[in-house]
């Protein structure tokens, strides 16, 4: 599927959809790969949806809170650095580049990483959404390792990682992103055509457009149709409670109804994603199910580094991806976000 420059907007928006709040700021990647197009004279980018058995693939993408990620802006290279260390350690070149997940930046920075390598972009990635941490992928819960990963700042500073296991992975990246000042840029994953093709979800680029595509054009009750979702709230944020805590942008807001909400107040809990959406206490909505909030008046997305006392928002919820249920991974991450929740609970929230 063929991106011009004037596609890219509606790509950034549905990416910051599905993105669940989180996956970086949707309009910085917007901006940087719109730059890089101009400078590179090209009418357009693209992705491809056939693989090869023998094919090398490599997710990219970038590592940290949203929060920094608005205040250390990528040049652009970063992505693409990260993507020749990998490459260099494993003495395999590269064929194509998958996005590791579908949010915010992290749609569309792949992209800028396909113009430097001259390798295309799949349709696809490893979440059919944005998860905060890098074992929340249907990769790993399809058997396939993180690791060997490469994780590189703008200095030029790098580490390769390999790992007994996609939680190790975890842990040791984000010590990394921590000492890198807050945000990495890291290849991961990389896998054969044929192992890329059981473990990921296909679709989910060109998803992301018409989604945007939808709400742009048609409005929000034809995007929700599209995308089968639904409005379960309306309200204005009067509480916000934000912590960067382990490279983490972690904590929760309050919301008092309106409209045919009035007289409810509902919570949204947040790991860098919207984790958990509740009215009156109770828990409506959990992640791997997605929790968009959209601008009452504007519909503009609201990711999670943006949230601020006085907006008042749209709370709408989408499925997550069928595959994420065909390979047993819904269930465990249901469980998952249920302890993320219990631990970020005892900070000082409302």
């Amino acid at each position: 599927m063929r991106f011009y420059i004037n596609d890219l907007y509606k790509l950034a928006i549905g990416s910051a959809i599905l993105g669940s709040g989180g996956g970086g700021n949707p309009f910085l990647g917007y901006k940087l790969l719109k730059a890089k197009m101009l400078e590179y004279n090209l009418s357009y980018v693209e992705t491809i949806d056939y693989i090869d058995d023998n094919d090398f693939i490599i997710g990219v993408g970038g590592m940290g809170s949203p929060l920094i990620g608005i205040e250390k802006l990528p040049a652009g290279y970063e992505y693409y650095n990260s993507m020749l260390v990998l490459s260099k350690f494993m003495r395999k070149r590269f064929t194509k580049i998958s996005p590791i997940e579908i949010g915010g930046i992290n749609s569309l920075v792949p992209f800028i990483a396909s113009i430097f390598a001259k390798v295309p972009v799949i349709d696809g990635d490893y979440e059919g959404r944005a998860f905060p941490e890098l074992y929340m992928t249907t990769m790993h819960f399809s058997g396939f390792s993180a690791t060997p990963m490469a994780i590189t700042d703008e200095r030029g500073n790098y580490a390769i990682i390999s790992t007994a296991d996609n939680y190790y992975a975890e842990k040791i990246a984000r010590d990394i992103t921590v000492r890198f000042g807050g945000r990495g840029y890291i290849s991961i994953y990389p896998t054969n055509g044929e192992d890329y093709t059981k473990g990921a979800i296909f679709g989910s680029v060109s998803l992301a457009y018409e989604i945007g595509n939808k709400l742009v054009e048609e409005g929000l009750d034809e995007m929700l149709s599209y995308a089968k979702g639904k409005i379960v709230f309306k309200g204005k944020i009067f509480d916000v409670r934000k912590f960067n805590v382990s490279g983490f942008n972690i904590g929760s807001i309050s919301l008092e109804g309106l409209e045919e909400f009035k007289g409810s107040t509902a919570t949204i809990i947040f790991k860098n994603e919207y984790l958990c959406f509740m009215i009156d206490s109770k828990c409506e909505v959990l992640s791997p199910e997605i929790i968009t909030l959209l601008d009452y008046n504007q519909h503009n997305v609201i990711t999670s580094d943006s949230l601020k006392y006085g907006l008042k928002v749209v709370v709408v919820t989408i499925p997550v991806n069928k595959k994420w249920r065909e390979i047993g991974g819904y269930e465990i991450m249901q469980k998952i976000v249920m302890n993320e929740i219990k631990r970020i609970l005892p900070l000082p929230l409302p």
